[in-house]
């Protein structure tokens, strides 16, 4: 998901308030088991001070070390860590990850606004789609590790596509477009090799929450916290305050009679319907019957889901598939910071293709992603 970025984003927000350098560490390749995958980031400042987390403290000690030299001749390189030793003692730190993971620093700079931070926070921030071809190893003189391409896309009939193509780079970001996923491609090229690391940078998952009572409050906390666009709307003028929601990104006074003029549905990922009101719960649910959200979440019992569903006859059938209620994992939730605990940690097994259940009844490796259908 891109809300992977939320901390990056921040960072460089931060960085745009100041002069001096950072060095911005990106995984490019994973081997095994592993605390990140490929496509995470950290900033790594002069002084030592982390933004992110690529290793949950395995190496970043070492990676600290390793960004003083890109810090001192401004070369990027890519460094290598191999924790899939039988010992628990890989360089004497006792690591046991039991993966291996690749490595590229680069050092951004406030001259060209950080680049390539800049770029990603644009289309973090502006609902935009792109994909970073950076150069991570080559026998070609002329190419320089570092480099980083910027290629944006658009989303045509539910597909990605390049804006425009790149005579060396167009079929590696086609690949990451159509998988979902970063790609690490070594290319040939009239007996030359180059090394790409190709990365989909897409914006903030963005959550739509109807209904402004008390409980909505620490949905859209843990929401923000994890990353989200929030937008939430009410139709009683009273609750849509922005002292009430300090976390969410757009506050909307509408009637459900209004949602489909003022708002996009399709653009969201998740859905939570909490407003309480059975009526007006049936008012939403006819004018969303028709979005293409992938997560719809009610609150309440099973009961009140079943009747929602009967209220909207044969377009109850194309949507209940993507139907969560009651909301929320089973972690025996109560309080209302439980209860949003409970429905987001749902919304992101949904939105991840996981089923939620503890990870010590998993037969897949710890951190093992799942690749979407």
């Amino acid at each position: 998901m891109a809300n992977k970025l939320n901390k990056l984003i921040q960072g460089y927000e931060l960085l745009s308030q100041q002069s001096g350098p950072v060095v911005l560490a990106t995984i490019i390749e994973t081997l095994g088991s592993t605390y990140q995958k490929a496509g995470a980031r950290m900033l790594i400042a002069e002084d030592g001070e982390f933004t992110g987390l690529l290793g949950g403290g395995c190496f970043e000690s070492d990676l600290r070390e390793q960004a003083d030299s890109v810090f001192a001749d401004g070369q990027a390189k890519v460094v290598f860590y191999d924790m899939r030793s039988p010992d628990d003692a890989v360089w004497g730190l006792g690591l046991g990850c039991n993966g291996a993971v690749r490595v590229l620093l680069q050092l951004l700079t406030a001259d060209n606004d950080f680049y390539p931070l800049d770029r990603i926070a644009q289309a973090y921030r502006q609902n935009e789609t792109a994909v970073l071809a950076t150069v991570c190893d080559t026998s070609d003189p002329e190419a320089v590790i570092g480099n980083t391409t910027y290629l944006p896309a658009i989303k045509q009939d539910q597909q990605f596509t390049l804006l425009e193509d790149h005579p060396l780079y167009a079929n590696g970001a086609k690949q990451a477009l159509l998988q979902d996923k970063p790609a690490y491609i070594e290319h040939d090229i009239d007996d030359r090799k180059l090394t790409v690391f190709y990365d989909v940078i897409k914006p903030a998952s963005r959550l739509l929450i109807l209904g402004a009572g008390p409980d909505a409050v620490p949905v859209t906390e843990f929401a923000a916290k994890l990353g989200w666009h929030i937008t939430l709307l009410d139709h009683r003028p009273a609750y849509i305050r922005p002292e009430r929601f300090p976390a969410a990104d757009q506050l909307l006074n509408i009637t459900p009679g209004e949602l489909n003029e003022k708002l996009d549905l399709d653009q969201f990922d998740a859905l939570v319907l909490m407003t309480h009101s059975i009526d007006y719960d049936e008012r939403y649910r006819k004018v969303i019957a028709d979005s293409r959200i992938p997560y719809l979440g009610l609150l309440g019992p099973a009961k009140r889901r079943d009747r929602l569903l009967d209220s909207l006859g044969e377009k109850a059938e194309g949507i209940k598939a993507r139907v969560y209620g009651p909301i929320g994992l089973d972690i025996g939730a109560e309080s209302p910071e439980e209860i949003a605990l409970s429905i987001m940690a749902e919304i992101q097994a949904v939105i991840n293709q996981r089923d939620g259940g503890q990870l010590f009844q998993k037969d897949l490796p710890l951190h093992e992603r799942v690749t979407p259908n």
